[in-house]
């Protein structure tokens, strides 16, 4: 087994770094505010234990010098952290990210597993990161480019090499030309500033 955070109801909703180790008789969890805390084990802010296994609820102890103050994220759980692991598992650093809570998306029309995967990303694109689109202009012949598809695109004069997906591409023919306008989206994460 290795150590795994499988639920999080932490208040503030911020960067946190939760530092999961083998205390001996259980699982111990202590988190701090930064990664360089957590690597050398200053500034705690809590901490607290629970037994090995799946899905051990931990409910976390403020440190007396530790700040900022943590709750509950969901008031009707009576834990914060939820873990995984068992005697022996090597100590593991995890860099939790604010979440965000969406609504429920239930429509009739998302029952393939390949639909539901899509929308899924889609959300989680949306919420957690910077859309930056781009139109580029090519003029043919120029390759199949399907929606949906990956396009590398490299300038030297921009200093620019990116991955970007492919959401629409229009292709427009004259008697004596033919173009293609290809517009692409490129997700880059946030800065969580907190």
């Amino acid at each position: 087994m290795s150590f795994a955070i499988t639920e999080w109801n932490l208040n503030p909703n911020r960067n946190w770094y939760a530092v999961i180790s083998d205390s001996g008789s259980g699982i111990q969890v202590e988190l701090y505010t930064t990664q360089a805390n957590a690597e050398a084990g200053t500034n705690l802010v809590a901490s607290g234990t629970g037994a090995y296994g799946a899905g051990t609820q931990i409910a976390l102890t403020m440190d007396d010098a530790g700040t900022p103050d943590i709750t509950l994220f969901n008031g009707d759980l009576d834990y914060h952290i939820a873990v995984t692991g068992g005697s022996g598992d090597a100590q593991k650093i995890f860099h939790i990210a604010p979440f965000v809570d969406l609504e429920e998306i239930s429509d009739g029309i998302y029952k393939s597993t390949a639909l539901i995967h899509a929308r899924a990303l889609y959300e989680i694109n949306r919420h957690t990161h910077v859309a930056k689109e781009r139109s580029l202009n090519l003029a043919g012949p120029f390759p199949d480019i399907p929606v949906g598809n990956v396009l590398q695109i490299q300038s030297t004069r921009r200093d620019m090499d990116v991955l970007a997906t492919v959401t629409e591409t229009v292709i427009t023919g004259t008697p004596d030309s033919i173009t293609a306008q290809v517009e692409t989206v490129e997700y880059v994460d946030m800065v969580y500033n907190g």
